[in-house]
């Protein structure tokens, strides 16, 4: 068996700020019975490649928590791997554990823990993952044990992108004109980087040109605009639920490096997440009401 997540982080980062409430560990299904019998859990609990020990009652010095949780290798290649190149170390490698959250940081579950763990591991190796053939093959088979990760494609046109919130988020300003009230120049950031302004597209190589900073303020522009969207506008002029401008935020730059972006995109916003977030304007959305009171920016007639 091989313990991974906060305890070993703890293992090998004394110091690193993290609280070890569950312990997580890879193993095979006979460990899971060494376990139980080592452990006395009140209640064993089975899912989907997972075993969830609940209710410890015979902790030990390095099994002290309450809940252990068991990530079963016996039908997982990417598992057995990482298992192999710990076989000597009952804590996994910093190699591992570093491989372990890059493969599963986009996927949209305690985004802000992850991301935390992720970027002091990314940090640590100067973003070099040692184990980026077994990292793929986990994303892979996380994806076929939580399910697909899926993000909208931008390969249509303007309109067709645009349309395909229609039914599911409720429309109260153009989404280009709360993009351009928004922006840092006199026009979009990713404006700059589309060959034909009638699809939805982005080219790399024109995004390859920008600036650190700039990539970041496009990053910026695209979570503003969700966050308004999808959360402030709906509050304030629908009625909707409570969000602060930073929760606001905060959920977009998430969607953002989870399952509203992809590619190389997504991948810059979530290396660079934390310079991204200092960055921001925290009184985006007084310059939106500054741009709507001004007449800079209209609501849809048909709203």
């Amino acid at each position: 068996m091989l313990i991974v997540g906060s305890k070993a982080l703890k293992f090998h980062f004394p110091n690193f700020k993290r609280e070890v409430k569950d312990i997580d560990i890879i193993g095979y299904s006979d460990d899971v019975n060494t376990l139980c019998d080592l452990l006395s859990p009140t209640e064993v609990k089975k899912g989907k490649n997972t075993v969830l020990l609940k209710n410890i009652t015979n902790k030990t010095d390095i099994f002290n928590t309450d809940n252990v949780e068991v990530l079963l290798a016996d039908d997982s290649i990417s598992l057995k791997k990482y298992m192999e190149y710990d076989k000597v170390s009952l804590f996994a490698s910093t190699e591992v554990l570093f491989s372990l959250k890059k493969s599963h940081i986009n996927f949209p579950i305690k985004f802000n823990k992850h991301i935390e763990d992720y970027l002091f591991l990314y940090n640590h190796f100067n973003g070099i993952d040692y184990l980026d053939d077994v990292t793929t093959l986990n994303f892979k088979e996380t994806e076929e044990r939580l399910g697909k990760l899926k993000t909208p494609s931008l390969k249509k046109s303007v309109k067709e992108f645009f349309g395909q919130s229609d039914g599911y988020v409720k429309s109260y300003f153009i989404h280009d004109d709360i993009h351009r009230v928004m922006a840092h120049y006199d026009k979009p950031l990713y404006e700059m980087m589309q060959v034909d302004k009638n699809l939805a597209k982005c080219e790399k190589d024109m995004w390859n040109l920008f600036t650190f900073e700039d990539k970041c303020k496009c990053v910026l522009e695209e979570a503003y605009v969700i966050a308004l969207e999808r959360r402030i506008i709906p509050m304030i002029f629908g009625g909707g639920s409570g969000y602060t401008s930073e929760e606001a935020l905060d959920w977009a730059l998430m969607r953002i490096c989870t399952t509203l972006c992809s590619g190389w995109f997504r991948k810059f916003a979530t290396n660079n997440y934390y310079d991204i977030k200092k960055l921001s304007n925290k009184n985006y959305v007084e310059k939106f009401l500054t741009e709507y009171e001004n007449g800079n920016i209209k609501r849809q007639p048909s709203n």
